[in-house]
């Protein structure tokens, strides 16, 4: 609540809002009357991400407002990937990368059941929606390294994800030009609880201002539930479901990219004949039934099962001209290359996860032991059959100067069937003491993963502390360290060529970690300062190359490295009353294949400064009109040209910059009404300075060029250009 000054003549949007965008607004007239300066403005209700204390290595992030935030993806990871260590260069896309790692090297769990993504999406564009429903969230918790034993056999992090149980109805409805949801939590009776819901979305309308044009029909959609029956004080049953439908089509018509530099740019112009269809559906559904013996003792028994259908299926003619333009991009000079490529592909794919585990939980007075022991069983059966043939001036690619050696530029064709058993078991102790000066959380753990189609073994200990002083409660400090190993998943079985390597083994990585928190005030504002070190010991790494968000493995434990960085994040309330706060990652990453020529090189994902800002801001006048700013900026990323052969990375891709901001108006502002609860309007700019991002490249070969040689052009990929996106959501 604030009250008006008899003094002010005039109001403005708070300073933090204003040193951003340097602007005045006048809020009422000059000359306050008695009745004016008495009057009360109640500000609605304001989220708060990331203020509760850390547990342990995990920190706790409120995503109860995540409808509010600017999203052009509307997923729950894009707020993700505003935190230090996570980093993202494509809003189209919920992967992400965490301290150098893959996006094959993160767990994501949702009401302790671990999901796993689709295979064969190659681009952000072909992504549906993201598994997690942002209208179900009640907490989110997320560890970028150092994490608990109880998580899974990934090297990366872990994302932890509660849906809420139903205590009062409740429902929520929203559409935008991007697509429309609806959610409800019923409780039935007391002992009966129903959370549900529905999203759809299209992304056509962004996917308009890419390069590319032509038609695109992306159709996703999916239904979420979680039912829940207390039989009574000791028994309870959870069932979560989920059912995903995603379909992709695409004809493209043409293309024109202007890129280079200013004294030597380029055009090309692509025409285009064919199609693209894809699919990606899946179904999930997990049981849990708990017993609970007494008030210390909690004991879970989970069966799980999932299953996914992946079709990708294009033929796609494409003849394209390159074209020498004068400095501002306008007269063609010269045509130093033409030609024609035909991509085709037959790509299908089956996967199913069926698991059964039992946890337990005993909380004593200072301590809390918990283990579980599970039996899962992974199934893939796919074929692949993808091929592409590049004529450039009467020439097929790969040529020798003289005579044709090879019809297809790139040839892929195989058949897998492939099943795997795994025993899994985990034991985790975690102890609180107390002493003169400091209070100690100490958690130490051991997990252990067998799978029977190596026959390989992993032990992982892991151990994290973390110290709060007594004379000093706003200060903590947390040591962490980890063996983490990562048993080889279909994806990364399969080399460049198609072909399925079985006898690989897991990955391997070793995490040091040593951070703090400090809490303090400017003022009466409260903010929170966090830093982490990192060191990660890399060893039988299998090397990759990325293209947009698909990744290709070389099939072999073939590499060694390591990772090292610093994390440091601030927020607060920098503006009363309103929660923002500024991420900073620095980072340095090194790989090396044995017995390679090329010596060490960075990781693909490597990115040495990584920089997010999410900011948020009222009118102290009208507090119901808010403001949303998300800033992000991300080094250049390395590639190399697309031989099969070499996982080296030569060249930096320009640096992703982008601003997306976001206005939000409450028509009820707090006041009672018999029927709405709330009713929000947001208005939102994507791309707010139109920054043309790069996420990938066409390689263009031409053969005898004007000065008689072969050579590749890089021809960059763009994502999406500036939109405007217009959102109503209503809650019951």
């Amino acid at each position: 609540m604030m009250k008006t000054n008899a003094t002010v003549r005039k109001c403005r949007m708070t300073k933090g809002f204003a040193c951003f965008f340097q602007m005045w607004i006048l809020c009422w007239p000059a000359g306050l009357t008695a009745k004016e300066r008495d009057t009360v403005y109640f500000i609605p209700e304001v989220p708060v991400i990331g203020r509760q204390t850390r547990q342990g290595v995990l920190q706790r992030i409120e995503a109860k407002y995540l409808r509010q935030l600017p999203n052009p993806s509307g997923n729950v990871e894009t707020l993700l990937k505003t935190l230090p260590g996570v980093s993202s260069n494509n809003e189209l896309s919920a992967q992400y990368s965490v301290r150098g790692g893959s996006f094959d090297e993160n767990l994501l769990y949702v009401n302790h059941i671990e999901i796993h993504r689709p295979v064969l999406i190659r681009s952000g564009q072909q992504e549906g929606l993201s598994f997690i429903n942002p209208d179900l969230v009640k907490l989110v918790d997320f560890s970028a390294g150092g994490f608990d034993a109880r998580y899974g056999d990934k090297m990366s992090s872990v994302l932890d994800v509660q849906y809420r149980v139903p205590e009062n109805f409740a429902a929520n409805v929203s559409a935008s030009l991007l697509g429309a949801s609806v959610s409800a939590e019923i409780p039935l009776t007391n002992r009966f609880t129903f959370l549900t819901g529905v999203r759809y979305k299209t992304s056509q309308y962004l996917l308009r201002t890419l390069d590319a044009k032509g038609d695109y029909h992306p159709r996703f959609f999916d239904i979420q539930g979680r039912f829940r029956y207390a039989a009574s004080a000791k028994w309870e049953a959870d069932f979560l479901f989920n059912i995903n439908r995603n379909h992709y089509s695409f004809e493209p018509d043409v293309r024109t990219t202007n890129f280079g530099t200013l004294y030597e740019s380029y055009q090309l112009n692509v025409y285009y004949d064919g199609n693209e269809n894809d699919e990606y559906n899946s179904g999930l559904g997990a049981l849990t039934l708990t017993f609970r013996p007494s008030a210390r003792w909690k004991m879970d028994l989970t069966a799980v099962t999932e299953q996914a259908a992946e079709k990708e299926t294009f033929d796609i003619e494409a003849a394209y001209r390159l074209n020498d333009l004068e400095a501002n991009f306008s007269d063609s000079l010269m045509n130093p290359g033409v030609g024609s490529e035909l991509n085709h592909a037959r790509n299908f794919l089956n996967t199913g996860n069926i698991s059964l585990s039992y946890t337990s939980v005993f909380t004593g007075d200072r301590f809390t032991l918990s283990w579980s022991a599970a039996y899962r069983q992974e199934t893939a059966d796919g074929s692949l059959n993808e091929w592409t043939m590049i004529d450039s001036a009467g020439y097929s690619v790969p040529h020798n100067g003289n005579s044709l050696t090879i019809p297809l530029k790139m040839s892929r064709k195989a058949e897998h069937h492939l099943k795997i058993r795994r025993l899994v078991s985990w034991l985790q102790y975690q102890r609180k003491l107390s002493g003169h000066y400091v209070d100690w959380t100490m958690n130490a753990g051991l997990r252990f993963n067998y799978n029977n189609l190596n026959g390989e073994c992993l032990l992982s200990p892991r151990l994290s502390v973390t110290v709060r002083p007594k004379n000093a409660n706003r200060l903590a400090g947390r040591l962490a360290a980890g063996m983490y190993g990562q048993p080889p998943s279909y994806r990364e079985m399969r080399d460049t060529y198609g072909r399925l390597h079985s006898s690989i083994r897991a990955q391997r990585s070793v995490h040091y970690t040593a951070g703090g928190d400090y809490e303090f005030h400017i003022g009466k504002k409260p903010f929170k300062l966090s830093s982490e070190l990192y060191y990660k010991q890399l060893s039988r790494i299998i090397p990759y190359r990325v293209e947009n968000v698909r990744i290709y493995y070389a099939g072999e434990n073939m590499a060694s490295g390591y990772v090292t960085g610093w994390d440091v994040k601030l927020n607060g309330e920098f503006v009363k009353n309103a929660e923002s706060w500024i991420s900073l990652s620095l980072m340095h990453s090194r790989m090396d294949i044995e017995n390679d020529a090329y010596g060490s090189f960075p990781l693909p994902t490597d990115q040495w400064i990584n920089f997010n800002l999410f900011f948020q801001d009222y009118f102290p006048m009208t507090p119901d009109w808010r403001v949303f700013l998300n800033l992000s900026y991300g080094s250049p990323l390395s590639y190399n040209y697309p031989d099969e052969h070499r996982f080296d990375r030569t060249f930096r891709m320009p640096a992703y910059r982008r601003v997306d901001i976001g206005l939000s108006k409450d028509f009820l502002n707090r006041k009672t009404h018999a029927f709405f609860q709330k009713w929000t309007l947001n208005t939102e700019i994507f791309n707010l300075f139109d920054t043309k991002n790069t996420i990938s490249y066409f390689w263009m070969q031409v053969v005898n060029n004007r000065e008689g040689l072969s050579q590749q052009y890089a021809i960059p990929n763009y994502l999406t250009s500036r939109r405007f996106n217009v959102k109503i959501s209503v809650a019951f």
